[in-house]
């Protein structure tokens, strides 16, 4: 029995040039695993990021409420207000500061507060009967070797002007 004519020299011919195979090479199928891990490596990070970006806003939204909220007790004390020292947004002036702890409340101890909140009770020039009213609030961290806690990077500050008499 003889082959058929032609048979052999085909298959023989396409073994050799690599047209008509039917899987794929070896490099091929690394490059396709590199981009895998590098695209699953930039969706990690993305990730990281978001999860930092939400803490990081619900920290100004919690911060910003309780600003909120010593803004209006200083408010509705305005007629009894003094004037607060010069650097009692930056510094811990007694009577100017509090510390708060995770749940918002004033923390005994100051070493143990997650947040720091500041205000400041500014005479208007010109007009006695008014007042800047200031509230400063930053998460309580240190940077570097400073004495007080506070961002300045993430803090919140409000501002208001109140008369000290209702008209």
């Amino acid at each position: 029995m003889t082959a058929p004519t032609g048979t052999g020299l085909a298959i023989s011919h396409r073994m050799r040039t690599g047209t008509g195979r039917a899987g794929t090479s070896l490099i091929e199928a690394v490059i396709a695993i590199g981009l895998l891990a590098g695209a699953v490596v930039l969706l990690a990070s993305m990730a990281a990021l978001a999860v930092r970006t939400n803490a990081r806003a619900r920290e100004r939204t919690f911060a910003a409420l309780m600003a909120v909220e010593k803004l209006e007790a200083l408010a509705s004390a305005a007629p009894a207000l003094t004037p607060s020292p010069g650097d009692a947004l930056t510094a811990d002036s007694p009577g100017c500061v509090d510390f708060l702890d995770a749940a918002g409340h004033a923390s005994a101890r100051p070493e143990r507060a997650v947040f720091v909140r500041r205000w400041k009770v500014t005479p208007v020039d010109g007009d006695a009967d008014l007042l800047a009213l200031a509230v400063e609030v930053s998460p309580c961290r240190r940077r570097g070797m400073s004495p007080t806690c506070g961002d300045p990077d993430a803090r919140v500050r409000l501002t208001t002007v109140r008369s000290r008499t209702v008209r």
